[in-house]
């Protein structure tokens, strides 16, 4: 087998961060596609793949998550092809995004058929408001997590972060005009700073 194929190639010798099996990708996304329920996937991704399994670090995790954010497409099927990318190849990103849909396609199109026979009863409502609490807090983790990241070495992040969260819940700005009225103070910050050191 040459270097460039063996599965720790490219990475340092005393990194104690592993591979994952094909095997190990389906299972772990068609197991956070089926039991996400209410979203908070980026937060549960993170601590599948960073904390429990160490197959990327903090900061390879939140460079893949700014990617999968500013890609075309649903932020967490972009982190999941990354993920599935850096692990085993094109055949990762395949089987990472697959396992994900296809499991809980299923159950939603069963839980469709249900609602359309027996409606929505109270008990059931109050379940989904629950979960989707739950996911409003696993959101709020993983951007925390984020910002802790982004501020390790420089400040510059926070006032960015500020700026974003009152242009868009305060003066109401979408979020792509957001991004692109913050994104080229963002580069400039980043490119002065990196100048600088």
């Amino acid at each position: 087998m040459h270097e460039e194929d063996s599965p720790e190639a490219g990475r340092d010798a005393n990194d104690s961060h592993s591979r994952g099996s094909l095997w190990q990708i389906i299972l772990l996304f068609g197991r956070i596609g089926l039991t996400s329920f209410g979203g908070g996937l980026s937060a549960w991704i993170y601590l599948e793949s960073v904390e429990k399994r160490r197959w990327l670090k903090d900061d390879e995790f939140f460079a893949g998550l700014a990617l999968a954010q500013i890609l075309p497409g649903p932020n967490v099927l972009n982190l999941s092809i990354f993920i599935g990318h850096r692990q085993r190849g094109i055949a990762g990103g395949i089987a990472a995004v697959v396992s994900l849909l296809l499991p809980p396609m299923a159950v939603v199109i069963a839980l469709a058929m249900l609602i359309h026979r027996y409606g929505i009863n109270p008990t059931m409502e109050n379940v989904l408001q629950g979960v989707a609490a739950g996911a409003i807090g696993t959101a709020a983790c993983v951007g925390y997590r984020s910002l802790r990241n982004a501020t390790r070495v420089h400040l510059w992040p926070l006032p960015i972060t500020a700026l974003t969260l009152v242009s868009i819940s305060y003066f109401h700005v979408s979020l792509i005009n957001t991004v692109l009225m913050l994104l080229p103070v963002s580069f400039a910050l980043s490119w002065k700073i990196d100048k600088d050191d």
